[in-house]
This record gives structure tokens, sequence and C-alpha cells, in this order.
């Protein structure tokens, strides 16, 4: 059940925005992408809201810095991950 198209989670503003400040969206491919989204995003906090307005308000530059910085290790860690998946070896 879907409460409303307009709660949404910021970590996913967040994290598009790394996305392309790092320009990972240039090197990875759709799949890679998409798996890299949810692995960084199952790795932070979500913050539920309805206007991104809201939270760019209520949170500190501080704040807002750590989160950013979060996602980026978030981001790193997951590269890394995806890296080494096993499941792109073959089996033995």
């Amino acid at each position: 059940m879907r409460l409303s198209e307009e709660i949404h989670n910021f970590t996913e503003f967040l994290l598009g925005e790394q996305i392309h400040a790092l320009e990972i969206h240039k090197r990875c491919d759709l799949d890679t992408l998409q798996d890299l989204c949810c692995l960084v995003l199952n790795r932070l906090p979500p913050r539920y809201i309805r206007h991104d307005v809201d939270v760019l308000s209520a949170i500190s530059d501080t704040e807002r810095e750590q989160l950013v910085e979060k996602t980026i290790v978030a981001i790193e860690e997951s590269l890394k991950f995806l890296e080494q998946d096993r499941r792109q070896a073959p089996r033995d």
C-alpha cells in the first residue's frame, strides 16, 4: 500500500546528488547503478519527508555535511562490495 506520492526518503535525494557529483552514473551500467543504490540505501537510515524544503530548513549545515559524508562512505563501501561480488565469478 502506498500512502502518498509526496512522501519520500530524503536519503534517496542525497544518494542521487552524490552519484552525479562523483560521476558514478558515467562509469556504471544501469544494472550496477540500481544494485549500488539498493546497497547504499540499506546502509543508511531513512529520512521520510513530504517536501525537500522541510528537511533542508530543519537541518543544520553541519548535519547535512555529515549526511553527505555518510552517503559517500556508503557509496564507496558498496562499490567495493559490487567489485568483489562472487556472483560474477564462475562456480566451482
